[in-house]
């Protein structure tokens, strides 16, 4: 699994909230368009799938930043505290 920072600018109201919604199905809002992701490649691929179908390619644009264990050490906020990307992160062991 990779850290990616997910983050949009998206010009119509109709196609933001299809964004934000696609977009909290794999990762954790950090702040209003802007979301931190944990995903394998094929989670990836499929985020990416979602998100071609819903955004207008001359109108809007979605970056895919990857992050790497060290930068992810180093994320620093002023203001509200941000919570690891590890602390979402759920095994159950039957």
């Amino acid at each position: 699994m990779e850290t990616w920072v997910v983050c949009y600018d998206i010009a119509d109201p109709k196609r933001l909230r299809k964004v934000a919604k696609t977009c909290e199905d794999f990762g954790l809002r950090r702040q209003y368009s802007v979301f931190l992701c944990r995903l394998s490649a094929v989670a990836l691929v499929r985020l990416k799938t979602k998100l071609y179908d819903v955004i207008d390619l001359q109108l809007d644009q979605v970056l895919f930043i990857p992050l790497c264990g060290m930068c992810m050490k180093n994320i620093e906020s002023l203001g509200r505290p941000t919570e690891g990307v590890e602390a979402r992160d759920i095994v159950v062991v039957v």
